[in-house]
């Protein structure tokens, strides 16, 4: 807290000039910085932090720091919850590790380990499914809140948009039980960041575009969810509007670098397979596509596409035989091959699996392909 008095000093800042920044009662700003509170409520200390330090990597150390040092079972379930939002997944590691034996935390720590093998690419999909159908959770509120979401994130990886949806109303139930409001007020982002997936993938998109603006009004600083977001808007403009929707991933990227996540991110690389695809299935600014940051899939898809066909076809199918075929795979293929009757099953299983925006995407490819067929007949 020294730190905090030497800051505010430096910037020529009293408690009360502070407190009107940040709504933190001075009185609560002066106990802590002279030792008169055991341990400051984190909440309020984000608060501080965010008015005292405008260099982003002076902020992550400061708060990193009062992290480490934190005791509270609250405060470390709030920092959880922060560094979930912010994309810090060794710091949540280094807490899990930390805190393993304070049996007030057992219970929220073990979910945490589970979003981390998602977090870090380790485990994702069907084979975290098998995992966490193996363990028994606490269904206690904020448990509750966090196993659901990390079903609905594994069906989303999956493909099966569909299977999302009884886990999202479990996870609003559970909501409603949250007692502490900033640990509400992250998972509700959280949450408010799957419905407006939920809605692009109904092909909902007024929907979508609003769950995803309200993330952005956000007054709390949780990038890795406001990225999510602005990279959600910019694929429910991908069919209407190419220019603005590749304004809007670029956007996220950006932030994502303005904010100090890795590169070596999934979200860092899923932005940028977004991206690419649009580049790709548009067929516009194919100087652009980052081959740093591409899917095995859309490299076939583009090498397919746009330079050898036989070749491009090939990379997918030995990746259907690697990981398997998804409505993706399936469609990439068919619109290489042109063929008419494969495109009609890679609709319907895009259909099936309840993701209608894209969808829209092979049935477009449809109406083309139908279109160009029809004048080869025709000459």
């Amino acid at each position: 807290m020294r730190k905090i008095k030497k800051q505010a000093e430096k910037m020529e800042l009293t408690f009360p000039d502070i407190e009107r920044k940040t709504g933190v009662d001075r009185v609560v700003i002066s106990d802590a910085v002279v030792g008169n509170t055991a341990e400051m409520k984190f909440d309020n200390f984000l608060l501080v932090v965010s008015v005292l330090f405008e260099n982003m990597d002076e902020r992550k150390d400061i708060l990193n720091e009062f992290i480490s040092l934190m005791k509270s079972p609250l405060n470390i379930r709030k920092s959880l919850v922060y560094y979930q939002g912010v994309g810090e997944f060794e710091s949540i590691d280094s807490l899990i590790e930390a805190h393993k034996d304070n049996d007030k935390l057992k219970k929220y720590l073990c979910v945490y380990k589970f979003f981390n093998m998602r977090n870090k690419n380790e485990k994702k999909g069907q084979p975290l499914i098998d995992e966490l159908d193996k363990k028994s959770f606490s269904m206690e509120a904020e448990c509750g809140v966090l196993v659901n979401m990390l079903y609905n994130f594994s069906m989303y990886d999956i493909f099966n948009i569909r299977a999302m949806h009884p886990y999202t109303d479990k996870v609003e139930k559970n909501l409603s039980g949250l007692v502490d409001g900033f640990i509400k007020e992250l998972l509700t982002l959280h949450f408010k960041e799957r419905l407006a997936y939920i809605n692009l993938f109904d092909d909902k998109l007024d929907v979508c575009r609003r769950y995803a603006k309200d993330i952005l009004k956000s007054n709390t600083d949780i990038h890795l969810i406001k990225a999510t977001s602005m990279c959600c808007i910019g694929e429910s403009y991908m069919l209407e509007d190419q220019f603005l929707s590749e304004k809007w991933i670029l956007d996220s990227i950006d932030y994502l670098d303005k904010h100090g996540v890795s590169r070596d991110s999934r979200k860092y690389k899923a932005f940028n397979t977004t991206l690419n695809f649009l580049y790709i299935e548009f067929g516009f600014n194919l100087d652009k596509i980052n081959f740093d940051y591409i899917d095995k899939s859309e490299l076939g898809y583009y090498i397919g596409l746009h330079e050898d066909k036989e070749k491009g076809l090939e990379m997918i199918y030995n990746l259907v035989k690697e990981r398997g075929s998804s409505p993706f795979t399936d469609y990439y293929i068919a619109r290489i091959n042109e063929d008419l009757e494969d495109l009609g099953k890679a609709l319907i299983r895009f259909e099936r699996v309840a993701n209608y925006h894209y969808a829209k995407a092979v049935r477009r490819t449809i109406e083309l392909l139908k279109k160009k067929q029809g004048e080869v007949e025709r000459v």
